[in-house]
């Protein structure tokens, strides 16, 4: 064997090991970049009082569907071409999620606690850190993210039927339809 044939079969072999290190998506792969609704400083990150104040905002009985750390920004995704944007694969696609930043995120208001409404995807927390007030020292570093709270509940009104029960309906309106052309004829 040649040299060259080692030397491009290490190459080959880098290459495609190397390959799967680029940490970045489209933004069609992730759905759309989640709205965000409310931003505070709590006092602390317990799970009372994350929850305490979701319910407050949103008015529902929400409860913690999971709690992460996303320290040293495990977890992100940047989004191709789009300065800021990051996503995370969330685990019980919640519609809505708390994402709570870490000290001297370079923020122009000092909140540390951001409130979004999940969107396209539930499966994914979209976020633009220029929207949270990232300062440009601080806007792709996604490291600033300390954890993500999900939430489950009932006071959005933001449950999306499931297909089953859309078709149990649909069969029901069709059996009155019927029914009532029946009765006519």
């Amino acid at each position: 064997m040649t040299k060259k044939f080692w030397v491009g079969l290490a190459t080959g072999v880098f290459l495609l090991g190397t390959g799967g290190m680029a940490q970045a998506l489209a933004l069609t792969d992730v759905g759309s970049i989640d709205t965000l609704l409310y931003e505070t400083d709590l006092d602390n990150s317990g799970y009372a009082t994350e929850l305490d104040w979701l319910n407050s905002v949103l008015g529902g009985d929400y409860t913690i569907a999971d709690k992460y750390d996303t320290n040293d920004g495990d977890g992100w995704y940047g989004i191709e071409g789009m300065e800021g944007v990051f996503a995370h694969a969330l685990t019980s696609e919640p519609g809505y999620f708390l994402i709570k930043t870490g000290v001297n995120m370079g923020n122009e208001y000092d909140n540390t606690h951001f409130l979004f409404e999940n969107l396209t995807s539930l499966a994914w927390g979209v976020i633009d850190l220029g929207d949270m007030g990232f300062d440009e020292k601080n806007i792709n570093n996604i490291e600033k993210i300390s954890h993500i709270t999900e939430f489950n509940g009932n006071g959005g009104g933001n449950e999306v039927p499931e297909p089953a029960t859309m078709l149990l309906f649909g069969t029901g309106l069709a059996g009155l339809a019927a029914a009532r052309r029946k009765n006519k004829g």
